[in-house]
């Protein structure tokens, strides 16, 4: 089973399916289905009604650095993503302590 940075062990098969799962797709697909299935006790319980809310996913874009429009991004590119803006913000930081 692989390693992941946390300490935590996944199966290679699950680690496989995760990156190549479109987020944007699951973040709606979960999102709707907690809201139909669980709506009445998540407002209950949270005080917010999730069948009232619209999911922002242009949010979600702009904080990943995603232009709006993306029609969906998988673990892997998001993984690159994140790794260029840690490179981005590293040279930066190199830049303006000299």
């Amino acid at each position: 089973m692989p390693w992941r940075r946390d300490g935590a062990r996944m199966p290679k098969e699950l680690m496989l399916f995760v990156k190549d799962v479109d987020i944007f797709q699951e973040i709606t697909y979960l999102a709707t289905y907690f809201a139909t299935q669980h709506g009445d006790r998540i407002a209950r319980d949270v005080g917010t009604d999730p069948r009232q809310v619209e999911l922002d996913l242009d949010g979600m874009r702009a904080s990943m650095g995603l232009p709006p429009g993306t029609s969906g991004i998988i673990h892997r590119e998001l993984q690159e993503r994140r790794e260029l803006i840690r490179k981005r913000m590293e040279e930066r930081r190199s830049r303006s302590r000299r």
